[in-house]
């Protein structure tokens, strides 16, 4: 059977389920920040060979036609494996199948981990993200696409629920990533729909034999926790994509609404002015804070670190400290909080 290249060779279900990845693409359910227009530019599909990617291969290409793009994919070897070059080679067979133009990196992962003194997914992440920007740079590029799917979302939240993550980003991932100019267009399907659509058109994946291996905490979430949940709500993939929904609403809502409390930035670190924020319910104080705690580049902040810095501000506490994560401190002024190197606690 010849591979499908376009939407009207598809089963019709199947071609149904590539429209509904559109029209999700086009318009991210509740993005606080619009997308550029997804139309007569180049989208550079994230490969990695598994299911997911593979998918998304298979549906720009049947939707490239009615969107009027050129479709570009990168693929990094991090070598953490035997079968990687394998890995490799399958991507490189699928983008010449489907006549997508490919750029295909090896990159040693675990020496990047050992230099930087990183965990091995956070540098392989650091290293695919660094190969999508070079490649970005190196062609007219105007939206990255990954493949993560509604049951990695699911997973997603439980991992942040078990971190302390608080709300709305305990509903998972963002569908649209302005700074990286990164979609998730597949973020609201099932990771089974993937799997019936690459079937159903005779293509291949590969399947990566980490992922069965409990020492990471996706693995466990994947493997043990899920399966349990499942066997309590059976339709928990779509009872996630409803929490997804609604914080997407909550999140552009608290978005506006703390734009009425501006944070500066300069040389020295972030301020907030404290007038504001007290005239603020404290919902609000609290993602202004958290909102200004993370442009000072701190990280995420623990909550009772916001409740501290909140109360100090509310009690007008001048000259107050609150020690924050990344070496930097919180200091509440007469008339504005600022955030910077912990020097400033000295």
């Amino acid at each position: 059977m010849a591979t499908p290249l376009r939407l009207q060779d598809l089963e019709p279900r199947m071609a149904k389920l590539c429209l509904a990845v559109e029209e999700f693409a086009r318009e991210p359910f509740g993005s606080p920040l619009p997308l550029p227009p997804l139309q007569e530019g180049t989208l550079l599909l994230a490969l990695s060979g598994g299911v997911d990617s593979t998918a998304l291969a298979v549906i720009f290409t049947c939707l490239a036609p009615r969107l009027e793009v050129a479709l570009y994919a990168a693929h990094l070897d991090h070598g953490l494996r035997e079968e990687s070059a394998e890995d490799a080679a399958h991507v490189a067979e699928l983008c010449n199948k489907l006549d997508i133009p490919l750029t295909s990196e090896r990159r040693d992962v675990a020496a990047l981990a050992a230099e930087r003194g990183i965990g091995l997914e956070e540098a392989g992440r650091e290293a695919r993200a660094d190969l999508m920007e070079r490649v970005r740079a190196a062609h007219p590029i105007d939206i990255v696409l990954q493949g993560h799917q509604l049951d990695e979302l699911a997973e997603d939240m439980l991992m942040r629920l078990i971190r302390g993550t608080g709300w709305p980003a305990l509903a998972g991932m963002e569908a649209w990533d302005p700074q990286r100019a990164l979609l998730r267009p597949l973020l609201l399907t099932s990771k089974s729909e993937l799997q019936e659509l690459v079937r159903s058109v005779g293509i291949t994946w590969r399947e990566d034999a980490s992922n069965k291996d409990p020492a990471y905490m996706r693995n466990r979430v994947r493997l043990d926790i899920l399966p349990r949940i499942a066997a309590e709500n059976p339709n928990f993939t779509e009872t996630a994509a409803g929490l997804w929904k609604l914080a997407r609403l909550d999140a552009s809502y608290w978005k506006e609404r703390a734009a009425s409390i501006p944070i500066h930035r300069n040389s020295e670190g972030v301020s907030v002015e404290t007038a504001p924020l007290r005239a603020a319910p404290m919902a609000l104080r609290l993602r202004v804070l958290k909102s200004a705690v993370e442009t000072a580049g701190v990280g995420q902040p623990l909550l009772e670190s916001l409740l501290n810095l909140d109360r100090a501000v509310m009690e007008k506490r001048t000259g107050a400290v609150i020690q924050l994560p990344g070496s930097k401190a919180a200091r509440v002024g007469r008339n504005a909080v600022r955030i910077a190197r912990s020097k400033m606690s000295r």
